[in-house]
């Protein structure tokens, strides 16, 4: 289950230690605390602020004043916008992040797009554990902060909103403002006064 590969990426990165390649840029006004791991060809700009534990994986760019806390593994040639926040997730290779993003407890698998202002919801208002639906059935993760999975190749226009414990398929486009509430077939989806494919 894909939330169960955030807690063991957890364990995983307790015994990581601070190691910077050669060929890294880091500005001069970038914070990096703790244990942080940044691969070669690396660009953090100034401002942004690494917690670690976190790998930053070659090639990729930090953006000015992102905010990355730990637990969290950045794959190789990702782009982090400006003033982006991620939190406790796995981030595939090639993956673009637009800038004033927030995403936390989730996993974004390679190459997904998250445009401008695009949020992973992680809690619930009610207060209860997130569930998972998979197939139909509804699984109870027990979690009380978990985001979402966004498959492959997705693509997420400015300013969606993807609610805790969902599922965005491979390959799918959604177009911007758009608030994703449940699990949805691959597909391309716009804002009416209903959700819609096109």
């Amino acid at each position: 289950m894909w939330w169960t590969e955030l807690q063991a990426q957890a364990e995983r990165l307790q015994s990581l230690q601070p190691h910077r390649d050669a060929g890294v840029r880091i500005a001069p006004g970038a914070v990096l605390e703790g244990a942080v791991r940044v691969e070669a060809g690396a660009v953090v700009c100034h401002g942004a602020c690494i917690a670690g534990p976190v790998v930053i994986g070659a090639g990729c760019r930090i953006g000015n004043y992102a905010m990355i806390r730990g637990p969290a593994w950045i794959g190789p040639g990702t782009r982090v916008g400006y003033a982006t926040e991620i939190k406790n997730a796995i981030v595939g290779r090639g993956v673009c992040i637009g800038p004033l993003c927030f995403v936390a407890d989730s996993r974004l698998e390679d190459e997904v797009y998250l445009g401008a202002m695009v949020r992973t919801s992680n809690h619930r208002l009610d207060g209860k554990t997130v569930a998972v639906r998979i197939d139909g059935a509804e699984h109870d993760t027990g979690l009380e902060k978990l985001g979402c999975l966004v498959g492959a190749r997705a693509r997420l226009g400015i300013q969606v909103v993807v609610l805790p414990g969902r599922v965005v398929a491979p390959g799918s486009l959604f177009a911007p403002r758009i608030t994703i509430e449940r699990n949805l077939p691959a597909g391309r989806y716009r804002l009416r006064q209903a959700l819609e494919r096109f």
